[in-house]
C-alpha cells in the first residue's frame, strides 16, 4: 500500500490536469475577412400563427419539386397532382403542430384518417403521418399559394 501523501499528491495532479482549458489559437483576421459578415438563416417554414395554420401552402417532396409543387394545402384539405383529396374536418394544434381529421379520395377509394402534421425546423420539413400515401411522408415548404 502507498503512503497516503504519495496517494494525494496524485490525485491533486489529476485535478489539476482535468481543470486545465485547452488553448485555442487566436482568430485569423485574414480568413473572417474572405468569409464574411454572418447573414442569419432564411425562414423557410411559415411561422406559427393564430390566424392561418402552418400547414397551408405549397409543399413538394423535395426542393427540386418546388418548380412545380405537388401538393397544395388549404385550412380544410389539401389535394395533390397525384389525384389525392383530402377535405379536413377538424383542426387542431398540439405542441408539435397539428392533428387533422380528414376524410380522403384517392384512385376512387374515400378513407378516413386521423392524420398528424409536425414540423422539423432543422430539416425545413413537415412530417404527415397517417395519410392516405404509402407510409409517413416528409415535404418541404414550397411558398404560399396563389390566390384565386
Amino acid at each position: 500500500m502507498k503512503p497516503p501523501h504519495v496517494l494525494l499528491a496524485a490525485a491533486l495532479g489529476a485535478v489539476s490536469i482535468g481543470c486545465t482549458e485547452p488553448v485555442e489559437p487566436p482568430p485569423d483576421p485574414e480568413a473572417a475577412a474572405q468569409v464574411g459578415a454572418a447573414e442569419p438563416l432564411p425562414r423557410i417554414l411559415p411561422p406559427p400563427s393564430e390566424s392561418q395554420p402552418r400547414f397551408v401552402g405549397l409543399w413538394a417532396t423535395g426542393a427540386e419539386g418546388c418548380a412545380q409543387p405537388a401538393w397544395r394545402f388549404r385550412r380544410d384539405g389539401v389535394s395533390t397532382l397525384g389525384e389525392v383529396s383530402c377535405s379536413f374536418e377538424s383542426v387542431s394544434a398540439t405542441p408539435t403542430g397539428y392533428d387533422v381529421a380528414a376524410t380522403c379520395h384517392a384512385e376512387g377509394v374515400t378513407s378516413t384518417h386521423a392524420m398528424q402534421f409536425s414540423f422539423a425546423e432543422s430539416a425545413r420539413a413537415m412530417m404527415i403521418a397517417d395519410g392516405p400515401w404509402a407510409g409517413p411522408t416528409s415535404l418541404v415548404y414550397c411558398g404560399p399559394a396563389p390566390a384565386p
